[in-house]
């Protein structure tokens, strides 16, 4: 477990930054290799690929300073600093989000099929940045005697908090989740989908399921109103998409007695 990979002169590559950049990347490419196995899109995903990362980037900051403004309001000048963690997921997704509808809309995109062919590489980058969020000592668990228990090395958050008490790796059974819904999403991309919509409804389900029940075993969430401010956002996340999904299907089974 490194913060630091190396120097290049004086300036020290991340181990938090390698693992966002790579997830970027990873996650485009499952996308762009997906379209091409459904045979479309593949030309649109390159092209909404910058736009979406950078308003997920935004987002995903904003978030963190908006739910923890008592500490940045203190620290104004480490809002821009991205390289040492504190990026949200939950905003980075609802960064990136926007900036697939507003493409769709201008390019005249079907904005749930193409959100479907996205979907899994979506849920790939998040699994590849929290390993990340785990080399860089951020986003720990709650102390545990188990066997899975992780000391984290002094420097880290994780350490200035708890020392070398052992703690629940949170993010990699999140980095778990994610995987095995990425797989789920991908089979399901290649059936035959009750209606267009449902493999990105699902993902936002899935992910807030899973998202919602590890934060239990978080120890540095944030707060907010004295609730854990990712498992109220999860739940409206899944409430929502529930509400979409089964809003989807009824038009398209209303499309289809129509058309009978």
């Amino acid at each position: 477990m490194h913060q630091i990979l190396f120097y290049i002169g004086p300036f020290p590559v991340r181990s938090y930054g390698v693992m966002i950049a790579l997830g970027m990347a990873a996650g485009v490419a499952l996308a762009w290799f997906l379209a091409g196995k459904r045979g479309r899109y593949r030309e649109d995903v390159l092209n909404v690929a910058f736009y979406a990362l950078l308003a997920g980037l935004l987002g995903a900051r904003l978030w963190e300073v908006v739910f923890d403004l008592d500490y940045y309001g203190r620290h104004l000048a480490e809002i821009p600093a991205l390289w040492q963690g504190g990026l949200s997921v939950q905003g980075g997704i609802a960064g990136g989000l926007l900036a697939v509808v507003v493409y769709s809309r201008k390019n005249r995109v079907p904005f749930w099929e193409f959100g479907d062919i996205l979907a899994p590489g979506v849920i790939l980058g998040q699994a590849v940045g929290r390993v990340g969020c785990y080399l860089n000592g951020c986003c720990y668990g709650l102390p545990t005697d188990s066997a899975w228990g992780v000391v984290y090395p002094p420097g880290t958050d994780a350490f200035i908090a708890y020392g070398s008490t052992p703690l629940i790796p949170t993010v990699l059974f999140e980095a778990g989740w994610d995987l095995a819904v990425m797989a789920l999403l991908i089979i399901l991309l290649f059936s035959r989908k009750p209606f267009h919509g449902f493999i990105a409804t699902l993902y936002f389900a899935l992910y807030a399921v899973g998202r919602i029940f590890l934060e239990f075993y978080r120890a540095d969430s944030l707060i907010i109103w004295g609730l854990k401010a990712a498992q109220a956002t999860s739940l409206a996340t899944l409430l929502a998409a529930l509400a979409v999904m089964l809003y989807l299907w009824r038009l398209e089974t209303g499309g289809r007695k129509i058309r009978g």
